[in-house]
C-alpha cells in the first residue's frame, strides 16, 4: 500500500473505531457483511452481463441468419456456472503441519473439549503442531463462499514450550473464542473477498474491475481491520473469563516476551550458522525447545518488556499492542515484574515423553521448508566474504572510496562481529564526523562495553539521521537502565515510541509503486562513476538508469532508485572472473552488496517489455524513470 493509500486508511480505521464505540457488535458485522456481499454481487451482475451478452448475440444471429442456432441454453447455464465457480472460488492455502490424535495426547484433549464445551463452539476437526510460536484457527472451506468448514486448531510447538499449563488453557480459550463467536467463519468470509479482488485486479486485466476496485478495497479492508481487531478484544475476554486476569496477562506477556527473545537472538543465531554451511541444521525446533527452557536474566527480560509495552496499536496488525491486550484485561504491570520460572512448560505437561519425538518430526520439516532461503542466505554470506577480501585488498593498494569503506565496515561487522569492525568505523568517523551511521556503530559498541562515552556518539546519530532514532533510543535505554538512571532511561523510551509510527511510515515510503513520481538524482560525479564501473562487470546489463524519490517523510534522507536494463541475451564483454557465490548468487543480490549506499539505494531489474520491482510487475514505473532528464547513466 503507498503512503497515501495508507494515510487515507488509518483516518478511516479511525473514524471506524470512534464511530463505532457505542455500536452493538451485530450491527456492525451486518454493515461488513453487506459490504462483502456488494463485493460478490459485482462480480455476479458482470457474469449475469456476459451470459445474457452472449446470449444477446445467439438471438441476433439467429435474426440475421433466419435460421435457428442449435445451441442448448442448458449448455450455456453450465458455462455460466463453470465462469462463477472459477470467479468466486478461493483456494485456501494448505496444512502440512504435524496433527496430532486424541489416543495419542488425552490430556491436552480433555482441555481442549472441556473449554468447547464451556464455551459451545463448533467442532474441531483437526488438532496440528507446527514449528511457529504461535496458536491459530483455521478453517477450510468446502465452497468458496460458504460457510461449510472443516476447523483447525494450530498449535506451535515453541509457544506451548514457553508457557506454564494454565497459561496453554488462557491461549486455547483466546483461539476457541473466535470459534464461539463465529469469528472465524465470518473472518474467513471477509477474507475470501478481499482475496478473490486480489486475484480479479492483480495484472490489471480489466479496466471495469480496476475501477471498482479502487473504490471498493479501502473500505472493505478498513472495514474488516475494525471487526478483526474488536474480535481480538472479545477474545481476549473470552481468556479472562475462562482462567484469572492474572493467568490471561501472563500469557500474553510470556508470548510477547519470547517471540522477542527468538526474533532477537535465536533467530540472529541461526543467521550465523547460515553464513558457515549450505544446508540448514536438522535439530533447530529441538534447539529452540532447549533455548526456551532456559531462565531468562531477570534484568534483561524487563527491558525487554519495556520496550514491548512502548510499541502502541497501529494499522499495521489486526493484533492490538501489548500494552492496550493488557489493559483490556484489567492487568496493570507491576514495576517490579520479574520473569515466571516454569516448573513444567506446557508442552512437557501434555506432550510428556513424545516431545522429542515431536520435535524431531518438525526439526525435518523446518530444515525442508528453509532449505532454499538457507542456500540463498549461505552464498550471499559467501560473496560478502569474497567482496570483503577483494575490498581489503584494495585497501592495501590505494584508499577505498568513502563508500566502499563503508561496505568494508559494514561487512566486517556482518562476518565478523561488531568488535571487529570497530576499528574500521573509528576510521571512517576520524575522517567524516558527520557520517550518521558511524556515529551509531561506534556509539552502539561503546555503551555495549558500559563507556559512557558512547552516549555522545549515540546522540550525534539521532541528530544526523531520523531512521537512526529507534535503534539509537533503544540502545541508551539499555544502557542507562543498567546504570539505574531511570529517569534518563524514560525520557529515551517515550523518545522511540514518538519516533515508532514516523518509521514506520518511512518504510513504506521507501518501497516502489507503479505511482511514484521522480526527479534527477544529485548525487556526485565520482559516486555515479562508482556505480558505472561496478555496473561494467556484468554482461548482462545493457543500460542503467539513476534518480531520485522524492520522500514526504525524512525527506532530509533521499531515496535514489538504480533501474537496470537487461540484454535479452548476455554478450560477450571482458569481465572479472566469477566464483561459484557469483554463480549461485542474483545479479541483483550482489549488486546490493557492491552497491551498498548506506541503504539509500533501491535496484530495479526490467527488459525491454515488463520490469521486475520488489516481486512486481509493471512497465509504466519502468516509463516514469525513462521520462526524467539525464537519468540514463550506463549504455
Amino acid at each position: 500500500m503507498e503512503l497515501e493509500q495508507q494515510t487515507k486508511f488509518d483516518l478511516l480505521v479511525r473514524q471506524l473505531e470512534r464511530s463505532t464505540r457505542q455500536r452493538t457488535t451485530t450491527k456492525y458485522q451486518l454493515k461488513v457483511a453487506a459490504l462483502a456481499t456488494i463485493g460478490y454481487g459485482y462480480i455476479a451482475i458482470i457474469c449475469l452481463s456476459i451470459f445474457s451478452s452472449l446470449w444477446m448475440v445467439r438471438w441476433l444471429l439467429e435474426l440475421t441468419q433466419k435460421r435457428p442456432i442449435t445451441i442448448d441454453p442448458h449448455q450455456l447455464w453450465v458455462l455460466f456456472g463453470l465462469v462463477a465457480i472459477a470467479t468466486f472460488w478461493v483456494q485456501p492455502n494448505p496444512l502440512s503441519d504435524r496433527e496430532i490424535h486424541r489416543s495419542e495426547f488425552p490430556e491436552l484433549f480433555a482441555v481442549i473439549d472441556r473449554l468447547s464445551s464451556e464455551l459451545k463452539t463448533p467442532k474441531i476437526h483437526h488438532v496440528v503442531v507446527n514449528y511457529e510460536h504461535n496458536a491459530a484457527i483455521y478453517q477450510t472451506p468446502h465452497l468458496g463462499w460458504q460457510e461449510w468448514c472443516k476447523n483447525y486448531l494450530i498449535l506451535g510447538l515453541p509457544l506451548l514450550q514457553s508457557l506454564t499449563p494454565a497459561q496453554l488453557e488462557a491461549t486455547l480459550a483466546h483461539e476457541l473464542g473466535h470459534l464461539a463467536n463465529h469469528d472465524s467463519s465470518f473472518t474467513g468470509y471477509i477474507f475470501r473477498v478481499r482475496r478473490m479482488w486480489e486475484q480479479l485486479t492483480a495484472d490489471n486485466n480489466l479496466f471495469i474491475l480496476q475501477w471498482f476496485f479502487r473504490w471498493y478495497e479501502p473500505l472493505i479492508k478498513a472495514y474488516s481491520f475494525v471487526s478483526v481487531r474488536d474480535r481480538e478484544y472479545a477474545a481476549d475476554a473470552l481468556a479472562k473469563r475462562m482462567t484469572s486476569p492474572e493467568i490471561a496477562a501472563g500469557d500474553l506477556i510470556q508470548t510477547y516476551i519470547y517471540q522477542y527473545y527468538l526474533q532477537e537472538h535465536f533467530n540472529r543465531q541461526l543467521d550465523r550458522q547460515a553464513q558457515e554451511s549450505p544446508t540448514p541444521p536438522l535439530d533447530v525446533v529441538t534447539q529452540m525447545l532447549a533455548a526456551l527452557r532456559q531462565p531468562l536474566d531477570p534484568h534483561v527480560a524487563r527491558v525487554w518488556l519495556n520496550l514491548i509495552l512502548g510499541q502502541a496499536t497501529d494499522t499495521d496488525d489486526t493484533h492490538p499492542c501489548l500494552s492496550d491486550r493488557l489493559a483490556a484485561v484489567g492487568y496493570p504491570i507491576p514495576i517490579d515484574w520479574q520473569p515466571q520460572t516454569i516448573t513444567h512448560t506446557a508442552a512437557e505437561q501434555f506432550f510428556g515423553d513424545r516431545l522429542a519425538d515431536l520435535a524431531a518430526e518438525l526439526d525435518l520439516q523446518w530444515a525442508e521448508s528453509r532449505k532454499a532461503a538457507w542456500l540463498r542466505q549461505y552464498y550471499q554470506a559467501q560473496y560478502q566474504q569474497e567482496y570483503l577480501g577483494t575490498l581489503s585488498f584494495q585497501a592495501t593498494i590505494a584508499p577505498l572510496t568513502l563508500n566502499e569503506a563503508i561496505i568494508q565496515a559494514e561487512l566486517t561487522g556482518e562476518l565478523a562481529g561488531e568488535s571487529q569492525a570497530f576499528p574500521l568505523w573509528q576510521e571512517l568517523l576520524a575522517a567524516n564526523p558527520d557520517l550518521a551511521h558511524a556515529n551509531y556503530q561506534v556509539g552502539k559498541v561503546l555503551v555495549n562495553r558500559g563507556h559512557f562515552s558512547g552516549c555522545t556518539y549515540l546522540e550525534r546519530a539521532i541528530a544526523l539521521d531520523p531512521e537512526l532514532v529507534v535503534s539509537s533510543c533503544e540502545e541508551l535505554y539499555r544502557f542507562h537502565t543498567s546504570q539505574d538512571d531511570r529517569e534518563s532511561a524514560e525520557t529515551y523510551l517515550a523518545w522511540r515510541q514518538q519516533h515508532l509510527p514516523k518509521q514506520w511510515r518511512s518504510k513504506l515510503e521507501r518501497t516502489l509503486t507503479d505511482t511514484d513520481r521522480f526527479i534527477p538524482h544529485d548525487l556526485e560525479p565520482e559516486l555515479v562513476a562508482e556505480i558505472c564501473r561496478k555496473l561494467m562487470n556484468y554482461s548482462s546489463i545493457a543500460r542503467a538508469y539513476l534518480v531520485c524519490k522524492p520522500l514526504q517523510v525524512f525527506p532530509e534522507r533521499p531515496l535514489y532508485v538504480l533501474a537496470i536494463q537487461l540484454h535479452p541475451r548476455p554478450i560477450d564483454r571482458r569481465q572479472a572472473p566469477t566464483t561459484t557465490s557469483q554463480h549461485s548468487l542474483s545479479l541483483g543480490d550482489r549488486l546490493r552488496i557492491e552497491l551498498n549506499f548506506d541503504r539509500r539505494l533501491v535496484i530495479a531489474f526490467f527488459d525491454n517489455k515488463k520490469s521486475r520491482i520488489t516481486n512486481r510487475q509493471d512497465w509504466r514505473l519502468i516509463e516514469n524513470i525513462q521520462k526524467i532528464p539525464n537519468a540514463t547513466i550506463f549504455q
